[in-house]
């Protein structure tokens, strides 16, 4: 990343070399119009560099002949070393995509989890992939398209790669490990139809009274009437996913799972009360994240109030997922008439 970093800035931090290089970007026909520089603030910077650094390695390479400081990288004719950017460059992606996954409100515990485990799942296949050699998932990785000579040593490259995949495999299972051991606990709010009690790990919920919850879930489960309430509901969430992910809509299914708990008599209070334990967990840091985006635009130094009520009405505005219809409360005013 040092190396692509150096690169980048010497094009982009000096004028004259940036138009030079988007010139030679305009001469080719390039879909692009420069590079991008790297910052360690933005979350997704890494791989969205590396990305446009290797769509553009051909036209760099001509730049840095053409400006005579081609010797000063050799790294850009070494094999080996192109053969690991595009590898990090095909990983980073990956976790770019994750990363915009798991962003966005509205989403539960559950289909954060879910996320995670999926990712460690791929995680493996991305593993046997580059044990057999077939890289179907790294394409990048194949380089015999660019002009350079000569093949890199394949075992050094394959277990340097391998190692990667197994640190990522590791860091994943111990930053996710207490998530894995209540993943079936984490379910309940959603299937308490199906749900076995010995299969639930109660032991961050102390002050549960285990006893009564398992008494009150064999009378749950075996009530007709709220099972085929949570069957439905099911297929609601079903279709409130679908709608996030092919329309980016955002409604918030935690307020359709809660709903229906509340609607339980209290005669299933501790079941209750576990549902909302979970669904009160802290999935994600993007809205804490995304409120202070906001308060930074807010906060800025050409506003003209700086009192605490316009401060809050102002967030409140600008993160109510409110939206009115202003055609309809416009034409229930009252015109003003000339007298």
């Amino acid at each position: 990343m040092a190396v692509v970093t150096k690169i980048v800035n010497l094009i982009s931090s000096q004028a004259l070399n940036k138009r030079k290089f988007d010139a030679l970007l305009d001469e080719v026909n390039s879909v692009y119009n420069g590079l991008l520089m790297h910052n360690n603030v933005r979350w997704l910077s890494r791989g969205n560099v590396l990305q446009r650094f290797v769509d553009c390695l051909e036209e760099i390479r001509l730049f840095l002949q053409n400006e005579g400081k081609i010797e000063q990288y050799p790294q850009l004719l070494d094999v080996m070393w192109l053969s690991k950017l595009m590898f990090f460059t095909d990983i980073c992606q990956r976790v770019n995509e994750l990363n915009v996954k798991l962003q966005g409100t509205n989403k539960t515990i559950i289909a954060m989890i879910d996320l995670i485990r999926a990712f460690d799942a791929k995680l493996h296949v991305f593993r046997n992939d580059i044990i057999t050699r077939n890289y179907k998932y790294f394409l990048k990785k194949n380089i015999n398209d660019l002009d350079i000579h000569g093949k890199p040593v394949e075992e050094t490259v394959t277990e340097e790669f391998i190692s990667v995949i197994d640190s990522s495999i590791n860091e994943f299972s111990a930053r996710f490990s207490q998530f894995k051991e209540l993943s079936e606990t984490l379910k309940f709010i959603m299937y308490p139809d199906v749900t076995s009690f010995d299969k639930l790990n109660l032991s961050q919920f102390d002050w549960l009274e285990n006893e009564e919850f398992e008494m009150q879930l064999i009378d749950f489960q075996s009530s007709s009437i709220w099972i085929q309430k949570f069957i439905e509901t099911r297929k609601e969430l079903e279709l409130i996913e679908r709608g996030r992910l092919t329309s980016n809509m955002s409604k918030n299914a935690n307020n359709k799972i809660l709903e229906i708990w509340n609607s339980l008599p209290d005669t299933f209070t501790c079941l209750k009360k576990l549902a909302r334990a979970i669904l009160t967990i802290f999935s994600s840091t993007y809205a804490c994240e995304s409120l202070f985006s906001e308060m930074n635009n807010i906060k800025d130094s050409l506003r003209n109030r700086l009192t605490d009520d316009s401060s809050s009405a102002c967030i409140l505005l600008k993160e109510t997922s409110y939206n009115p219809n202003i055609s309809y409360l416009s034409s229930n005013l009252q015109q003003q008439k000339s007298h």
